[in-house]
């Protein structure tokens, strides 16, 4: 799974900071293991699960206004 995800932050860029989203992200073993990968710390929200559904509400919210 961490060369998975590895492969996708390169393919989508990274910047100098990492944030890891989705339920994934509460395996504390992952998130290790994409560290030492990344040789950088990698940031998690306080409820990493719920990041994309915040996300997509507040651009329907947007699109309401």
């Amino acid at each position: 799974m961490v060369n998975r995800l590895f492969g996708l932050a390169h393919r989508v860029g990274m910047q100098s900071e990492v944030v890891m989203s989705g339920g994934g992200s509460k395996n504390i073993g992952i998130i290790r293991a994409m560290e030492a990968k990344l040789g950088k710390p990698v940031l998690v929200p306080e409820d990493p699960q719920i990041v994309g559904a915040l996300g997509a509400a507040l651009v329907a919210q947007q699109g309401v206004s």
